[in-house]
Formats: structure tokens, C-alpha cells, sequence
């Protein structure tokens, strides 16, 4: 969002690092002087949240060179946030833990059920989908379609899908389903290459790098639907320090755009 109000949520994320408003003042002028190198070298969520919004913002450059004017704009709504009444925003609750069970066992909240979130992660995306796990199964690709599929084909949500290379057994049919969501939409496949026996082992979905999944429920239905599993909803700095993770993986030579040959 242009203009000074788009600038609030970045003033509010200052004022949380900082622990005040006026705070957040002191680090914004900080910013314009120094740009990116003004922020705490510190590696929580918050700060990972903030330094991302600088860019997103226009503050400063993706080299963390300040953006003079835009800076300038945001130790403007620092003040003007610091001189008003309006109570700070409460802080965000703790991440949800999500669960799975094989079915009739245990009972699960609807906020508490791993699928939910899965698919709701998918549902709201509006920019970007990075999508992984170990292994997949038809049935888990048929839960997801109900929420990929419109991402892909109708909101044209760019898509990263990272995946293991299969044996023998299963190549043909994995390889026949994700070459059916590339035809679908802008759906980018990668896949693993790093050392055997090492592999993808982490199962995770991420829109618009601010919210997602990570846990240990393969996307399959009996991930989702039947395996005892636990997730966990990944904050604005996890979800946006986890797809940097990826990118440095990538940049590492770990995937590839086709499999590895079966052993």
C-alpha cells in the first residue's frame, strides 16, 4: 500500500521492537541516516518482519540503501503515531499448534485441525504459494486441488513446489500429477538433488511469505487425515525467513528443475 498509511504497519513493527512508539521514532530517523545497517543485528521474527517491510515499503533498497524520501515519511507516521491516543495494537497470540489423529480417536477443535490449516494457507494466498514435503500420495493431491487448483488457475498465484526425486516405483505417477498443476498454472517444480542418503524432509506451505505451515504431516491423506501429526502456524518473520532458507538452498545447488535418475 502506498502513501503514509501504508506506512503504519512497518511504524507499529518499530514501536514493537523498541518497546515504544517513541522509540520507533529514534530507530526511523536511524534508518534514513543509515538505512538497513540502522536496525538491531538481531534474528527474532519481529526484526526479520521489519527488515523485510523496509523493502516491501519502499524505505529502503533490497541493498538496504535508504529510500530518502520514503524514510523521510516513515519518522513522519512514528510522530504522529507517538503524539496520538490511540491505544498500541494488542500483540498477536501465540501461533496455532496444529494436530492430526487417525479418525474416531481423538477430538480436535476445528482451529485445531492440521488440515484447516493447510488448506486455509493455500486459500488466502494472494501473491505467492512455496509448497514441500517428503512424499505425496493421489488422494493428498485430490485435498489439495480444491484450494491449489483455483490459486493456480483462476487467481494466477505464482506456485514453487519442492519435492524429493521418487523411485522407481512411484516416478510416472508423481511425475504425471505435478506436470498436470504445471500445465494448470504459473507452477514451478524442484526437486531435490542434494547427497544421498540426505533429503527433503520438511513439510510446509507459505503464501505471500507471511503465513504458513510447517510441521511433520506429509500433504498426504494420511498426513492430513489419519497419521498422529503436529504443525505449528509460522508468524510474518518465520514464514518470510523460511523462504529465504529455501532460496539459499536453491542457491546451494540442492534442487534441480527435473529428478534425480531412480537408483
Amino acid at each position: 500500500m502506498n502513501g503514509l498509511v501504508g506506512l503504519v504497519p512497518l511504524a507499529e513493527l518499530l514501536a514493537e521492537m523498541t518497546g515504544s512508539r517513541p522509540g520507533a521514532t529514534n530507530l526511523a530517523v536511524l534508518i534514513l541516516q543509515s538505512g538497513a545497517a540502522g536496525m538491531p543485528t538481531l534474528h527474532d521474527d519481529t526484526h526479520v518482519a521489519a527488515r523485510y517491510e523496509l523493502v516491501l515499503a519502499g524505505v529502503v533498497t533490497e541493498a538496504g540503501v535508504p529510500v530518502h524520501g520514503r524514510a523521510a515519511e516513515l519518522i513522519t507516521v512514528c510522530e504522529l503515531l507517538a503524539a496520538s491516543t490511540v491505544p498500541s495494537p494488542t500483540p498477536p497470540p501465540d501461533p496455532r499448534l496444529v494436530l492430526s489423529a487417525p479418525p474416531g480417536t481423538v477430538p480436535l477443535l476445528d482451529n485445531e485441525r492440521l488440515d484447516g490449516l493447510v488448506l486455509d494457507v493455500i486459500r488466502q494466498a494472494t501473491t505467492r504459494l512455496h509448497i514441500g514435503g517428503a512424499f505425496w500420495n493421489e488422494s493428498g493431491f485430490e485435498l489439495l486441488d480444491e484450494v491449489l487448483l483455483p490459486a493456480v488457475r483462476t487467481r494466477h498465484i505464482p506456485t514453487t513446489i519442492y519435492v524429493n526425486s521418487p523411485d522407481a516405483e512411484h516416478r510416472a505417477a508423481l511425475v504425471d500429477r505435478l506436470e498436470g498443476l504445471r500445465t494448470a498454472g504459473s507452477v514451478t517444480i524442484r526437486w531435490f538433488w542434494g547427497p544421498r542418503p540426505t533429503m527433503l524432509h520438511a513439510k510446509f506451505v507459505i503464501r505471500d511469505r507471511r503465513h504458513g505451515y510447517l510441521g511433520t504431516a506429509n500433504l498426504t491423506s494420511w498426513g492430513m487425515h489419519g497419521h498422529i501429526e503436529a504443525g505449528v502456524e509460522l508468524t510474518v518473520g518465520q514464514s518470510e525467513r523460511f523462504v529465504q532458507f529455501l532460496a539459499q538452498l536453491d542457491a546451494a545447488n540442492l534442487f534441480a528443475d527435473t529428478p534425480r535418475a531412480s537408483s
